[in-house]
């Protein structure tokens, strides 16, 4: 998923302009290529330049429009090490060109903005985004939720959502219909009836997932199911695979409503402790 922070910092007569014609137009100009570009991409809009790093640092945006200004300028310079940010500055004219180039920066485009020329910038990017693939965003540390383009994804049954959960849990490996049995039912016997009632659970949750348009997030072969990690968006994937980079991310707690959660949370916890350490 592509994230887009569009920051609006051009001042007149030392008073900020949160109010403007042509920025408006701009915006919705920009956020048009962006939702073409990639329809399932959040766009944020921050006015002024108070909380615009914290903005910045909090949405990890892969894409900064900013106004190419003195003020922007020493901000992108701040910030264009802590990670690939994209920073494209917006100019009346060639002026400031050449210190955005000095940033490194991704794009440096001149008014009249049009949808076209939002588009081609975010085509050539010094630093690359692909579209979102991947519709379904898994949130594990708290609560385990599940999110579809954006919305809380409703399951059939609360168990079909906790069987979704172990699948994520384990990582792409591939479990049992027994296994599987043992976590939703950990006082019961895997006998045959209730390894009947987990396969009409699995089902439910095949059926759940391919009405969002996503029944590619899980497989099945013979008796075992798993998930394709690749399409699935998930904050623990991510901090796993780069823990410097996610490291805020993680902060105690995960997939808290289930109690068989406790084995990975206190695996996180001893990676947490070693990274202090």
């Amino acid at each position: 998923m592509i994230i887009v922070v569009f920051g609006y910092t051009e001042n007149l007569g030392g008073e900020m302009v949160t109010v403007c014609a042509v920025e408006t137009e701009e915006r919705l100009l920009i956020e048009r290529a962006v939702k073409s570009f990639d329809p399932d991409g959040t766009f944020i809009t921050v006015y002024g330049t108070e909380d615009l790093e914290m903005r910045i640092a909090d949405a990890g945006p892969h894409v900064v429009w900013l106004e190419a200004d003195a003020e922007n300028f020493t901000l992108a310079a701040k910030l264009k090490d802590a990670a690939d940010i994209n920073f494209i500055f917006i100019a009346d004219d060639t002026a400031k060109a050449f210190d955005a180039l000095s940033l490194k920066a991704s794009g440096y485009i001149l008014r009249p903005v049009t949808e076209e020329s939002a588009a081609k910038e975010l085509t050539q990017l010094r630093f690359p985004v692909k579209p979102s693939e991947n519709q379904i965003k898994v949130q594990c540390f708290g609560n385990f939720e599940v999110f579809s383009h954006g919305h809380i994804m409703k399951f059939s049954r609360s168990l079909s959502k906790e069987a979704l959960a172990y699948l994520i849990d384990r990582k792409g490996a591939g479990c049992s219909v027994r296994e599987i049995c043992s976590v939703l039912w950990e006082d019961r016997p895997a006998d045959t009836n209730l390894k009947s009632q987990c396969r009409v659970i699995l089902s439910g949750l095949k059926r759940d997932m391919e009405k969002e348009g996503a029944g590619d997030v899980l497989y099945k072969s013979w008796n075992v199911w798993g998930v394709n990690m690749d399409r699935v968006s998930c904050d623990y994937y991510d901090y796993l695979s780069d823990r410097s980079r996610y490291a805020d991310s993680f902060m105690g707690e995960y997939m808290m409503q289930y109690s068989w959660a406790e084995l990975t949370r206190g695996s996180l916890y001893h990676m947490t402790e070693n990274a202090d350490t």
